[in-house]
C-alpha cells in the first residue's frame, strides 16, 4: 500500500490508536461469543483475535529485523489457546512498545514483498487492525462504531485497495456501503463488508 501517502507520524500515531480500539473491543468479548461468527465468513471472533495476534508477532519479529526465514513456522497454528483476550493484549502491547521508539517507521522490514519501511509495513497493519477490531466487536455484538479520526486516515488505504487488483484479493468486492456517505460505512464498503 505504499502508493497512499501517509506521514510516518501520523502511520504511527493512527496504528497505535487502532490497537487501543481494538484492545477495547477483545477485552469486551463475552465469554460466550468467541464461537459467535463475524463479517470475515470463515473466522469466528477467537479466529479474528488470533489473525491479529499473529500479524503482532510477525511485526515483532520482522521489526526487530529477523526475516521471514528465520521465522519460519514459528507463528503457525493457535497463538491464543484459552486466554485470547490476554495474548491479545499482551502483544498488542508489545507492538505499541515498539511503535513507540524513535526510529520505527524508519526501520527496514522484510515482508514477503521484499524490503520496506517500518513505516509502509505498519500502515498495512493500522488498516488490518481497525477494520478487524470492527469485525471483532459485530460478531461480539458490541458497539462497533469507530474511531472518527482514525476512519479518516484509513480512507485512502481502503480506496487503495478498491481500486487495485494487487491489494484486493484479502478482502471481498465492494459493497453498495462503498457509494454511502457515512464515512465509516463508505470504508467498510470499500473493504467488502456491509457496516
Amino acid at each position: 500500500m505504499s502508493d497512499s501517502a501517509m506521514d510516518p507520524k501520523v502511520i504511527s500515531d493512527c496504528y497505535t490508536r487502532s490497537l487501543d480500539s481494538s484492545i477495547n473491543f477483545v477485552k469486551n468479548v463475552s465469554d460466550d461469543a468467541w464461537g459467535n461468527d463475524t463479517p470475515c465468513s470463515d473466522w469466528d471472533v477467537k479466529a479474528v483475535v488470533n489473525h491479529i495476534v499473529y500479524e503482532n508477532v510477525w511485526m515483532l519479529a520482522l521489526f526487530s529485523g529477523r526475516t521471514i526465514a528465520e521465522v519460519g513456522n514459528e507463528f503457525e497454528g493457535d497463538l491464543v489457546g484459552d486466554d485470547p483476550a490476554g495474548v491479545y493484549i499482551r502483544t498488542a502491547n508489545e507492538v505499541k512498545a515498539i511503535l513507540a521508539e524513535p526510529d520505527a517507521m524508519t526501520r527496514t522490514c522484510q515482508i514477503s514483498s521484499g524490503p520496506v519501511s517500518g513505516a509502509d509495513y505498519a500502515k498495512e497493519l493500522f488498516l488490518d487492525t481497525l477494520i478487524h477490531g470492527w469485525d471483532i466487536a459485530i460478531g461480539s455484538k458490541q458497539d462497533a462504531t469507530l474511531d472518527s479520526y482514525l476512519v479518516e486516515q484509513c480512507m485512502p488505504l481502503g480506496q487503495a485497495i478498491a481500486d487495485n487488483d494487487n491489494y484486493r484479493a484479502a478482502f471481498k468486492a465492494a459493497t453498495s456501503g462503498s457509494e454511502s456517505g457515512n464515512p465509516q460505512t463508505h470504508l467498510l464498503g470499500l473493504l467488502g463488508r456491509d457496516g
